[in-house]
């Protein structure tokens, strides 16, 4: 069991008052595991079928489930490295839900990794809109490109800047899921248990406040900002937005909710939903960043001439290129949108993200395992699988789903499946 400092449990009697007992033994309970299903490539009746567990709807998010009873670790399986599903702690996916966007709204998510939000934003909009996700760290950002990858939207777009400097035109929402204390983690990460103190709590609702006020000046007049955080602190949570709006007058609280873990699935969270009012002209809108023509261009459209992508949303980098969204992001990018690829001496080379979205699955070449072929726990753990064919690139895929590329000379795939996502030699499916 959990051990709570004593200062936290008093903090939370002041809260909950009687209560408190039902909230200290939920930290001795195991923890409840969720997922959210990815309706660019499944349902939750196929994925049921696919895992072969019981999957129970969450009560705030139509796309999120609960994962019921022993079921057995999910990281691994196919429908997982193929995008199908994300694994999301279960209050979380109440964040994005709050937003509730338009489709084809222009979404910020500013402190975006590990990309849970993020990916949840992309459902959201839909192909008409744009999710522009903000990662300072770099170790970070890789964490939040593997998962927007294996997500397969298009529509997503990263930044790694400070956004309220280097924003275009503002946003029609912003989500900020602010760092904290963290004491919704405590049953699964002990040293936030040691590092809390109230000190602490005060030096994170700092922050927080500043992070608010960057966060305010990139959402356009009767545009929506959610702040959140997995702390239960007053001072993180409600005096932080109290003070926010006794410093913005333009902006209102139109929904506050706080997520219990002793009242219903998850850890807990908090978040509110303010909103900004009406009254100033919104910003030029920025088209695309010029596409140019280059040796890159010629090499896509010799590699895949049957996946037909509009040509004026590719967008070159060097000698890469991107698929950008239906909708200008109006901000610089680390990256303007889903990988495509990358031109190399004498042939192109896919990205990974192109063979795990939709968009890849018209591919002139492809091999189709189910989970109980060996051919493809091999393929997972990198390894060289014998397959007759004609030579060149092949879109290997899981079922009906791309999982990731590989190059096929003499009968044999050459493994192009990313090393960060391989299995290990002792793996099973």
């Amino acid at each position: 069991m959990t051990t709570l400092p004593p200062a936290f449990v008093d903090r939370m009697r002041g809260l909950l008052g009687d209560d408190v007992d039902r909230f200290v033994a939920s930290f001795a309970e195991p923890r409840t595991r969720a997922l959210r299903v990815n309706l660019l490539k499944t349902d939750a009746d196929e994925l049921r079928r696919l895992l072969g567990v019981e999957l129970r709807p969450l009560p705030w998010s139509e796309l999120g489930f609960e994962i019921a009873g022993d079921a057995p670790p999910l990281g691994a399986h196919p429908a997982h490295l193929a995008g199908l599903f994300y694994l999301q702690e279960p209050s979380s996916i109440a964040v994005a839900e709050a937003v509730r966007p338009e489709p084809g709204w222009r979404v910020a998510d500013v402190a975006a990794a590990p990309g849970g939000k993020t990916t949840h934003l992309a459902s959201l909009v839909g192909a008409g809109g744009v999710v522009v996700a903000n990662e300072i760290s770099r170790a970070r950002l890789r964490v939040l490109h593997e998962n927007v990858d294996r997500w397969g939207s298009p529509n997503v777009v990263t930044t790694q800047a400070a956004l309220a400097a280097a924003v275009e035109e503002p946003f029609d929402a912003v989500v900020l899921d602010a760092p904290c204390t963290g004491e919704g983690l405590f049953r699964r990460d002990p040293k936030l248990v040691r590092e809390w103190s109230p000190r602490a709590v005060a030096g994170a609702a700092r922050r927080q406040a500043a992070l608010l006020d960057e966060a305010a000046r990139i959402v356009r007049p009767g545009g929506v900002l959610v702040y959140s955080t997995c702390s239960f602190e007053v001072k993180e949570n409600e005096e932080n937005v109290a003070a926010f709006l006794a410093r913005h007058a333009e902006w209102s609280l139109k929904d506050a909710v706080r997520l219990w873990p002793h009242e219903g699935p998850g850890e807990g969270q908090f978040f509110a939903r303010l909103r900004r009012y009406d009254g100033a002209t919104e910003a030029v809108r920025h088209g695309h960043e010029p596409r140019g023509d280059s040796a890159v261009l010629r090499a896509w459209r010799e590699f895949a001439p049957e996946l037909d992508l509009p040509e004026e949303r590719l967008v070159l980098r060097g000698d890469s290129i991107f698929l950008a969204p239906e909708r200008a992001p109006g901000v610089p990018a680390a990256r303007p949108g889903m990988p495509l690829g990358t031109a190399r001496p004498g042939r192109f080379e896919p990205a990974h993200a192109l063979a795990t979205s939709p968009v890849a699955l018209p591919f002139r070449s492809r091999v189709s395992w189910p989970a109980d072929d060996p051919r493809l726990l091999s393929y997972l753990r990198g390894e060289t699988v014998r397959c007759a064919g004609e030579d060149g690139w092949v879109l290997v895929c899981y079922e009906r789903w791309g999982l990731g590329w590989a190059r096929r000379t003499g009968g044999v795939l050459k493994n192009f499946f990313p090393r960060s996502y391989r299995l290990s030699s002792t793996a099973r499916l």
